[in-house]
């Protein structure tokens, strides 16, 4: 039945995934290269994602490849067997390269990217009968169960997204080219051609304007949705140079002070759905319902009864935060009423806040930044509140919360309470606020709670570990029923991803410092790499970087926004030191910290980061004529700005998309920056592009032309600029490539981690050991 569907050529077949032959480690441990740490299978393996629970709680679903491929399968496990591991659930048709004669050489590496390129299943979530699962696989929707055939609900061009079901099981609702359509959640399918039509379709008045995202209502047939009008987002146009003639694509993009998407919220009665009109757009006064306001809205949560709505907003500065509560009038319109407003003319975030409902309904928390850091905050949902009502406050500390769940009797929070570099979990009860902590590994824990909250799912890694699945048991009674190892059965650990040859080589772990800014006398935190035959005594070349907020995190890699993990462990290998800093801006650091870039780009963020390599001269064992630096994006423009304005500190960097015109960042930074015509000093002071008479050391930068993010028109500008300035510097342009350029195609992971290898070994001439 899969036949039509994968016909790429001679090139490519479809086949079962290849299997990994076993291995021990050889007595001599090998090297690493860039081209092993970058190619396919992978050594750490294949992070699992996608988690979804059973209605009743016992089985989680979830996405994996056990051999280290990118090609995703469906896999479930048992959370009431501890003693069974994950079972796979589907077996999909994937693509393989054929052996034989070598053709065209870029024909095999175009036919390889389509092989590394392919997601498999792309999300999971149960049927209400407990048994099929729906999946997305290649943009469709399938049916499947352990022991079937798959059974294919959808079979168009176009691409189905977050499909979801209706508490009452009747109905599956999914977006398809922004539309919302609606089908009958029959297995097997009733339709005689075994594809169900759909049930209706909810137009969206054009090709800019679309569903973003919907929500069901838990107690029945309403869904929330969110609308995204871009047709007054202006065009950019960006050349696309390896089309047969080059050509102009004009992308949606705005600058600061420019129109964003505009968005409202309505409400779907999907057993109704009266007339042409069946959305029923929500009054917000004078919040996003209204298509000429400024405002984002950031997040909306029905209540567990399905009665009311909470919507959290804020103006697109970030000052100015309004929550509201959303209720059906005496006519059945639905209308909001705030609940909570936060101002703060000071405030710096990226919209960081979150709302959730109580597992009751009775209370709304919300993070908050209000104080020292953000933590959590409850009110009263019942009754007449006013904007002002006092909320109870159920964390406080020097610490931060960044997730909230839930849970009968209180919250399952994650925070960096104890340890500033790990994120764990903790139960902190309501009333009351008594915090309890719930994790033991040391790392980065992110949970999906079970629907009656005895289980997490938690994605989690650490320094030593990378990504895997763990099983957390937040019932106490049901962690050491029957069982002598209580902590194995609190967290279980479900997947093995590194394939064996991973265990051959020797990986390096960072170490956590602290020593104080040169400037302020600022706390700052650093992640240090030394090489894994480090000796006090030598002198050793060092590299700042990634450089980027909140990269001093104990999880694999660091950030983990950019594959990092492997550059570091090779330029470790290779006699680096490397690292990282928090400088002003990070989260989790304190309101202060964080609000030190208010502004200023370029600033007190590279003082910062001046004060890192001053601890590392302070250490004794960095040679200071041998330090380099870099980033990408934002950690582009510190790259750039920190060679530009000190000059000699740095004896070469590396900066990869970087922002260097801050009038053309996204709307977004407007929350740092405010609006470019009520700033232009601050703006001109933060754009790199403006400041490069300072240039004086080896600057390499690295940037995709089809980047939409940072545009590389900037690039182009500054290179320009520093050319009539008779300043040296090698650009390195990826013609395929978008902001993501270090992650997208394992054959430009590999040539632009290789160009900055080059860079650094020209200029800082590491000590091979």
């Amino acid at each position: 039945m899969f036949r039509e569907m994968l016909r790429l050529g001679a090139l490519l077949a479809v086949a079962a995934p290849l299997a990994i032959p076993s291995g021990r480690a050889s007595a001599q441990t090998p090297r690493l290269t860039i081209e092993r740490l970058y190619s396919s299978p992978r050594l750490i393996g294949t992070p699992p994602r996608a988690f979804a629970w059973s209605a009743d709680g016992r089985h989680l679903a979830f996405l994996w490849n056990d051999e280290g491929r990118d090609f995703r399968d469906v896999w479930v496990v048992d959370a009431t067997a501890p003693d069974r591991g994950p079972t796979r659930i589907t077996n999909m048709p994937h693509l393989e390269l054929v052996p034989g004669a070598a053709p065209d050489p870029v024909a095999v590496a175009e036919a390889e990217e389509r092989v590394e390129g392919d997601p498999g299943v792309t999300a999971v979530t149960w049927h209400p009968d407990g048994r099929w699962l729906l999946i997305t696989f290649r943009g469709d929707l399938w049916l499947v169960t352990s022991g079937e055939e798959p059974r294919r609900l959808t079979d168009t061009p176009a691409t189905e997204t977050q499909a979801a079901y209706s508490p009452r099981g009747d109905l599956l609702a999914f977006v398809r080219e922004g539309h919302l359509w609606l089908m009958a959640a029959e297995v097997p399918p009733a339709a005689a051609s075994g594809l169900p039509a759909a049930v209706r379709r909810i137009d969206s008045p054009g090709p800019e304007v679309g569903i973003a995202s919907f929500r069901w209502s838990p107690a029945g047939p309403r869904i929330a949705v969110l609308e995204r009008d871009r047709r007054d987002v202006p065009l950019r146009g960006i050349p696309d140079y390896l089309a047969d003639e080059t050509r102009l694509v004009e992308v949606r993009r705005a600058y600061p002070g420019e129109a964003p998407a505009r968005q409202r919220l309505g409400v779907v009665d999907a057993a109704t759905l009266r007339g042409d009109e069946p959305v029923q757009w929500v009054a917000l006064g004078d919040g996003p319902a209204s298509p000429e306001s400024p405002w984002l809205l950031l997040s909306y949560a029905w209540a567990p009864g399905g009665d009311r709505l909470a919507v959290d907003t804020s103006d697109l500065y970030a000052k100015d935060r309004r929550i509201f509560l959303v209720e059906w009038d005496a006519s059945g319109a639905p209308v909001g009423r705030i609940f909570v407003r936060e101002r703060e003319p000071l405030n710096e975030t990226y919209y960081y806040w979150r709302i959730a409902w109580s597992t009751d309904s009775r209370r709304l928390y919300f993070l908050s930044d209000r104080d020292e850091d953000y933590h959590v905050y409850a009110l009263e949902a019942g009754g007449e509140r006013s904007e002002q009502s006092e909320p109870m406050r159920l964390t406080r500390g020097d610490w931060a919360v960044a997730e909230m769940h839930p849970v009968q009797g209180g919250v399952l929070v994650v925070g960096n309470r104890d340890h500033p570099e790990e994120r764990q979990l903790f139960h902190v009860e309501d009333p009351g606020g008594g915090v309890t902590r719930v994790s033991h590994r040391p790392g980065t824990h992110s949970p999906t709670l079970s629907p009656d909250g005895r289980y997490a799912a938690v994605a989690f890694s650490s320094d030593a570990t990378p990504p895997e699945l763990l099983l957390t048991t937040l019932d106490p009674e049901a962690a050491t029923r029957g069982l002598d190892d209580s902590l194995a059965v609190m967290e279980r650990l479900i997947t093995d991803s590194p394939i064996p040859e991973f265990h051959s080589f020797s990986w390096v772990e960072p170490r956590y410092v602290t020593f104080r800014s040169h400037v302020d006398g600022t706390a700052l935190h650093g992640r240090l790499t030394l090489p894994p035959d480090f000796d006090p005594s030598h002198r050793y070349p060092a590299i700042l970087g990634s450089v980027y907020t909140e990269s001093v995190r104990n999880q694999w890699g660091g950030r983990t926004a950019h594959p990092t993990w492997g550059l570091d462990q090779y330029l470790a290998q290779e006699g680096y030191v490397l690292l990282n800093v928090d400088m002003r801006g990070s989260w989790g650091r304190g309101r202060d910290h964080r609000r030190g870039i208010r502004l200023d780009y370029g600033g007190l963020d590279i003082e910062d980061l001046e004060s890192g390599v001053r601890f590392l001269e302070s250490e004794g064992y960095v040679d200071m004529e041998r330090v380099g630096i870099w980033g990408s994006s934002y950690g582009g423009l510190m790259t750039i700005m920190s060679l530009f304005r000190k000059p000699g500190l740095y004896a070469a960097g590396v900066a990869g998309a970087p922002a260097t015109n801050v009038w053309h960042a996204l709307t977004g930074q407007m929350a740092v920056m405010m609006a470019p015509e009520d700033q232009p000093g601050e703006y001109a002071d933060s754009s790199p592009f403006l400041h490069g008479a300072g240039l004086e050391d080896p600057l390499m930068i690295i940037h995709g032309m089809r980047d939409e993010i940072v545009l590389f028109k900037d690039t182009a500008t500054l290179v320009q600029r520093l050319i009539m300035l008779g300043k040296d510097v090698d650009l390195v342009m990826l013609p395929d490539a978008g902001h993501g350029w270090d992650n997208e195609g394992l054959a430009q992971t590999r040539f632009a981690f290789g160009k900055l290898v080059q860079h650094f070994e020209r200029h800082l001439r590491a000590r091979r050991r």
